[in-house]
C-alpha cells in the first residue's frame, strides 16, 4: 500500500467534509445560512387548513319548523307535523355543487329538539311520525341525516352536522302543552338543577351521528360539527365541551368543531355574512371560557393563543327556516356579502332552506346560479400568469427557486415568496407585459406557517409613477380588494408594510382586462 502524504490527506479530508455539508443542506432542502421559516406562534392544523380552502358552503335548516312556520319550535308539535311532499336530498346537493358551493351543513336537531335521524335517545324524532312510517312501509329510507350525507358524497361536496346544545323539548322552562300525556312527554333533564344528566344525553346523540353508517355500510364523513351556543331560556345548563370535543376527535378526527369561540372555528360575531376589514385568525379564549362580544369575535386577537378562524353565517331569506312569505336576497347582494366575508379571509356559510316539499325552491336555486355567474365573471379575469417578469426587494437567502417572487404566480399552495430573515417589510413588482384596465387584487398569505402580516399596500404605475390603490391591515388566508374605479396600468407592486415576523406571500393575482377589450 502506498502511503498518502499528510498534506494530501488534509486536502481530501476537507473536500469530503465540504461535500458532506453540501449534501446535508441539499437533503434538508434548505439554503445554508437561512433555513426555511419556522411556524410563527400559532398555525392551523391540517384539517383547519383544508377548511380555510372550502371558503363557501351551504347551511340547511330543515325540520318541524319548516311546517309550523316557526324559527325555534316553541310550539312543540308532534312528529306528525313533519311531512315533506317530495323529499329530494340529491336535489339539495346537486344544486349546491352546481352553484360552486363546497359543502352543506344540515340541522340534525335544532332548538326544538326533534331528531332528523334514527336515534335511540328520544321518542321525539321524525321516525315516529306518519310521514316516516309511510316511507319505511314503501321500502324507502326516512333518515334525513343519512340521506343528506349520501347525497353530499354523490355530488362531491362536504357534509356537516348541526346539533343544537339547547333542547326546548328537554327544558323544564319551556311549555309543551301539545305533548302532555303522549309518548313524547319525556323527562325534563336540561339544566344543572334537573335530576337527569343532559350532557350524557347530548353526548349519546353526538356519538350516534359521528359513528353513523350510510345505507351501503360505509362510515359517514363529517367535515364540520356546528354546536350552536344560542338559547332562548333562562335555564342554566353547563355543557361538558371537553367530552363533546373528545367524541368528535375520536370518531371524526378530520372534522372542524365550530362553536362561539372554537374549538376549531369561531362565530364571526353577526348573522349578516360579513366581517370588518381587520380580521385575525387567532383568539385567546376557548369555548369553556367567558364569551367574547360580537365585535371582538369579528376582529379576533392578533398573535392570539389559539388558531380559531371565523366563519360568517348568513341567510338567503329573512329567516333560517323556509317561510312562504319571505323574499330571497339578490345575486348582487350575495356578491357584496362574499367580498366582505371570503374577501376578508372568512368562510361564508349561506343558509338555503328547503321548503315544505323537501326541496330547495327553484327561485332560490336560480339565485345561487346567478350569484355563481357573477362570481365567476368577476374572478375569471386573472392577468398574472407564470413566467411574467417579477422582482423583489429581497429574497430569503438569495434562493429564488425556494423563496423567489415568481412563486406567488405558480398556483401552488405550498410555495411562497419570503424576504430576507432580517427584514419585516418588503415589496415585489410584476410587469404585466401590456396595458390593462385593473379593478381588483387577490392576495394570500402563507398561513400554513401562521398569520404574520399586519399591513400591506398595492400600487400601480399611473402616468409613469407609482400610485397607491389599496391599503390594508391583516392579510390572512385570502384578501380580495376591489377598486371603485378601474385604473390603466402595465406594472403592479405589492408592499408589505408591517409584520411581526418575516412575511410569507403564497399568492398574488390581479383582475382586469386588456385595455381596449372591454
Amino acid at each position: 500500500m502506498i502511503a498518502m502524504p499528510a498534506t494530501m490527506s488534509i486536502i481530501y479530508g476537507r473536500r469530503w467534509t465540504l461535500l458532506f455539508i453540501g449534501a446535508a443542506c441539499w437533503l434538508a432542502g434548505v439554503v445554508c445560512g437561512q433555513a426555511p421559516p419556522a411556524a410563527y406562534l400559532r398555525a392551523p392544523s391540517i384539517q383547519q387548513l383544508e377548511w380555510h380552502r372550502l371558503e363557501y358552503y351551504a347551511f340547511i335548516h330543515f325540520g318541524p319548523n319548516t311546517f309550523t312556520n316557526e324559527e325555534w319550535g316553541r310550539s312543540q308539535s308532534t312528529p306528525d307535523v313533519f311531512k315533506p311532499a317530495a323529499l329530494d336530498t340529491d336535489q339539495w346537493a346537486k344544486s349546491f355543487a352546481d352553484a360552486g358551493m363546497t359543502g352543506m351543513i344540515l340541522t340534525a336537531k335544532h332548538h326544538d329538539g326533534m331528531a332528523l335521524w334514527a336515534t335511540n335517545t328520544t321518542t321525539y324524532k321524525i321516525g315516529n311520525g306518519n310521514w316516516a312510517r309511510d316511507r319505511v312501509a314503501k321500502g324507502l329510507n326516512a333518515d334525513i341525516v343519512q340521506l343528506a350525507a349520501a347525497s353530499a358524497r354523490k355530488y362531491g361536496i362536504k357534509f356537516g352536522i348541526y346539533l343544537s346544545p339547547w333542547d326546548i323539548h328537554r327544558d323544564p322552562a319551556m311549555p309543551k302543552t301539545q305533548l302532555a300525556g303522549t309518548v313524547y312527554d319525556e323527562p325534563q333533564i336540561f339544566g344543572d338543577s334537573t335530576p337527569g344528566d343532559y350532557n350524557e344525553f347530548y353526548a349519546q346523540q353526538l356519538t350516534e351521528l359521528v359513528t353513523m353508517r350510510l345505507e351501503d355500510g360505509s362510515p359517514i364523513q363529517v367535515s364540520e360539527l356546528w354546536l350552536d351556543g344560542n338559547s332562548g331560556s333562562n335555564t342554566v345548563q353547563t355543557f361538558n365541551w371537553t367530552d363533546f370535543r373528545n367524541i368528535i376527535r375520536e370518531h371524526q378526527p378530520g372534522a372542524i368543531m365550530w362553536g362561539h369561540q372554537g374549538v376549531d372555528a369561531r362565530w364571526v360575531g353577526n348573522e349578516d355574512g360579513v366581517t370588518v376589514a381587520t380580521n385575525w385568525h387567532t383568539i385567546s379564549r376557548t369555548q369553556d371560557q367567558p364569551h367574547y362580544s360580537g365585535d371582538q369575535l369579528q376582529t379576533g386577537v392578533r398573535d392570539g393563543t389559539y388558531w380559531t378562524p371565523a366563519e360568517a353565517d348568513a341567510r338567503l331569506r329573512d329567516g333560517w327556516f323556509y317561510h312562504a312569505n319571505e323574499k330571497s336576497k339578490s345575486a348582487s347582494t350575495l356578491m357584496d356579502m362574499y367580498l366582505q366575508s371570503v374577501g376578508r379571509s372568512v368562510n361564508l356559510l349561506l343558509d338555503v332552506p328547503p321548503d315544505t316539499t323537501g326541496q330547495i325552491p327553484k327561485g332560490d336555486v336560480d339565485i345561487l346560479l346567478q350569484f355563481k355567474s357573477q362570481r365567476d365573471a368577476f374572478l375569471n379575469r386573472e392577468l398574472l400568469k407564470p413566467g411574467l417578469a417579477t422582482n423583489a426587494s429581497s429574497i430569503r437567502g438569495g434562493d429564488s427557486m425556494l423563496y423567489g417572487p415568481a412563486n406567488v404566480l405558480d398556483g401552488n399552495s405550498t410555495t411562497y415568496w419570503a424576504i430576507d430573515e432580517r427584514a419585516t417589510t418588503g415589496s415585489l413588482e410584476i410587469d404585466l407585459g401590456d396595458i390593462y384596465k385593473v379593478d381588483a387584487f387577490i392576495t394570500q398569505e402563507h398561513i400554513a406557517l401562521g398569520q404574520r402580516i399586519g399591513g400591506y399596500a398595492i400600487d400601480a404605475i399611473v402616468n409613469d409613477a407609482y400610485e397607491t390603490l389599496v391599503t390594508g391591515t391583516s392579510l390572512g388566508y385570502k384578501r380580495i380588494d376591489k377598486l371603485d374605479t378601474p385604473v390603466e396600468t402595465s406594472r403592479i407592486r405589492l408592499r408589505i408594510t408591517q409584520t411581526n415576523a418575516t412575511p410569507l406571500i403564497n399568492g398574488f393575482q390581479v383582475l382586469g382586462v386588456l385595455k381596449g377589450s372591454g
